[in-house]
């Protein structure tokens, strides 16, 4: 079969990555433009223990996210004061801003007060999931989509290149196959009713952005909060 869009792709990747026990998001939203699928598993032990510290509410809000990420965990036995997080943002952030965000992540069981003007976390689940993949959906363009590929890689532990059979079937026995796998992309041949991969990717975790990774992320976080499971 011939797909005449690339979103009569979306169907069969999404199983694939449903079959995977992973969650999924559709036309997901990163800092690098929409990425076409998105699946993430989660950590049940790293879930319960943040259930039980109360921390339910999802944080919305990439700022809030990295605002968190710059608050040494208890665990360090440090904190830091609100003029400290002020000059984190080289003072392109207005200090209520922030101040409101602390308050925020106060109320929502994230940051305590400890000694009336410094703060410290408690968030040492993190990272909560055990797998983020992302997908990119193509029917030839094969430069753009290793390209976005790459990028995902910013957010994603596992990045895939989801072509139609024939035409990924071709790339993996062209020169291209080397950039694929030097980069650790993946590639995913997709038919009407079936999706294989080709190319297996590599884990890259270490090369997310750690604040980015963690916002992606919440958004399954409210997903599982809604039914969705670990």
């Amino acid at each position: 079969m011939m797909f005449a869009y690339e979103q009569e792709m979306a169907g069969p990747a999404a199983a694939w990555l449903v079959a995977q026990r992973l969650m999924i998001k559709r036309e997901f939203p990163t800092p690098w433009g929409i990425c076409d699928l998105v699946g993430c598993s989660l950590n049940g032990h790293k879930v319960r223990k943040r259930l039980a510290l109360g921390q339910r509410k999802a944080l919305r809000s990439q700022l809030r996210v990295h605002v968190l990420s710059l608050i040494p965990d208890r665990s360090e036995g440090r904190a830091v004061s609100l003029h400290d997080l002020h000059r984190c943002f080289g003072g392109h952030l207005d200090r209520g801003r922030i101040e409101q965000e602390v308050e925020k992540l106060i109320d929502d069981h994230f940051v305590e007060q400890i000694d009336g003007h410094t703060y410290s976390r408690h968030n040492h689940w993190l990272p909560l999931h055990k797998r983020l993949v992302a997908v990119e959906l193509k029917l030839a363009r094969t430069d753009d989509a290793f390209v976005q590929a790459v990028n995902n890689l910013g957010f994603a532990d596992e990045s895939y290149v989801a072509l139609p059979t024939e035409r990924a079937r071709r790339l993996a026995k062209s020169k291209s196959r080397a950039a694929f796998t030097a980069k650790g992309i993946g590639l995913l041949a997709v038919s009407a009713d079936n999706c294989r991969i080709v190319l297996r990717a590599r884990s890259m975790r270490r090369r997310a952005n750690s604040p980015i990774q963690h916002y992606c992320v919440e958004r399954f976080w409210q997903l599982y909060l809604r039914g969705g499971r670990p």
